[in-house]
């Protein structure tokens, strides 16, 4: 007879005697070792984290500034996870130093706007850790970050014996020169560029901001993932929604766009300039808050990613042209759409919603 057991057939892998067991050193030396942590991804650590932020600040010294903040805001959560306390003051010089060597080339304009990018990040990694970022936060955060883009760059343009807006007419000149041999239609449609842009200007600075508050945050949601405690969860676009009083501040902006529109003089062209701005810039907001709305239908109806990914694309066009997600989001402020409990945090079930759902169980 044969020394195999079962018939003489050799035994299965993992079973006693056989090539898997869990004694054999072919089972020590198996493809997907096991034990605890198998499957977990490496800790964050200290010196990968302020690797990023070096790595960031160069970034954001280049003509690829708004990425700057991915690399800070993932380096500022390795090292606060890994340093805590220590780890964040370390992040500072670790992204400034680099994005101040390497942007010296370019002028002081270019120094300032490098730095202010860093720093955003950081502070956009730092609020999100704390579990501050909320819609309502973000707006705060971006109009601050736009102010203070603004705010370096006339002083810095000051201090040359400048302005932003000649810089802008400059620019504006150059591209007219270009277009003097043009047709009619060219330096008609040039005209109207040049209408809109002396108006909407100071928007580069809101896109400037909302991409460094964007990106920063696409950062910290890279490596919450890796953190040994889940303190950091990214919202999800479907619970986007925007307290009640960016609502007032839009409806007061068009108000002094009224007023604006039916004066003349410096102060009504001023008075023009900034409520136009504003409404620009939360036109960014409620149109966020209409996707939102597009996402929860999306989700509620189990839409797979290829319907979803199409009807994004077609809604985003249809933002372009005829404004629908801002609308949308403006009449989700009142209608709810969603069922929202506005009165807690999204994704987190109050009292009320817990007793409604057992007795509804029951």
């Amino acid at each position: 007879m044969s020394d195999w057991p079962n018939n003489g057939c050799p035994p299965p892998p993992g079973t006693a005697g056989g090539a898997g067991a869990p004694g054999s050193s072919s089972g020590e030396r198996g493809i997907v070792p096991l034990g605890p942590g198998g499957g977990r991804r490496k800790a964050l650590t200290l010196p990968s984290g302020l690797f990023f932020c070096v790595l960031g600040g160069a970034v954001a010294s280049s003509t690829l500034s708004l990425l700057g903040p991915v690399f800070v805001g993932y380096g500022l959560v390795s090292a606060s996870e890994a340093a805590g306390l220590r780890g964040k003051l370390l992040c500072l010089p670790a992204s400034l130093v680099p994005a101040v060597a390497l942007s010296l080339s370019g002028g002081v304009a270019v120094v300032v706007t490098t730095v202010i990018c860093c720093l955003a990040a950081l502070l956009v990694a730092e609020l999100t850790l704390r579990g501050k970022v909320t819609p309502g936060v973000g707006c705060l955060v971006v109009a601050a970050l736009a102010l203070v883009h603004l705010g370096a760059d006339t002083f810095v343009a000051a201090s040359q014996g400048t302005s932003v807006y000649a810089s802008v007419e400059a620019v504006l000149d150059a591209y007219d020169a270009q277009l003097s041999g043009a047709g009619v239609t060219a330096v008609a449609v040039m005209q109207q560029v040049r209408s809109l842009m002396s108006t909407f200007w100071p928007m580069a600075y809101v896109v400037t901001a909302l991409g460094e508050f964007l990106f920063a945050g696409m950062g910290v949601s890279l490596a919450a993932p890796r953190m040994a405690e889940r303190t950091v969860r990214p919202q999800r676009v479907s619970e986007f929604d925007l307290p009640l009083w960016v609502v007032a501040v839009l409806v007061a902006a068009a108000a002094v766009l009224a007023l604006g529109l039916s004066l003349t003089g410096a102060v009504a062209d001023v008075s023009v300039m900034v409520s136009a701005n504003v409404i620009m810039s939360l036109r960014f907001a409620f149109a966020i808050q209409g996707l939102a709305v597009l996402a929860w239908f999306l989700g509620r109806h189990r839409v797979g990613p290829v319907a979803s990914a199409l009807l994004g694309g077609a809604a985003l066009y249809l933002e372009v042209q005829f404004v629908v997600l801002t609308i949308a989001g403006l009449v989700d402020v009142w209608a709810n759409f969603r069922h929202l409990d506005r009165g807690g945090r999204p994704g987190v079930e109050t009292p009320a919603k817990q007793e409604n759902g057992s007795a509804q169980a029951d």
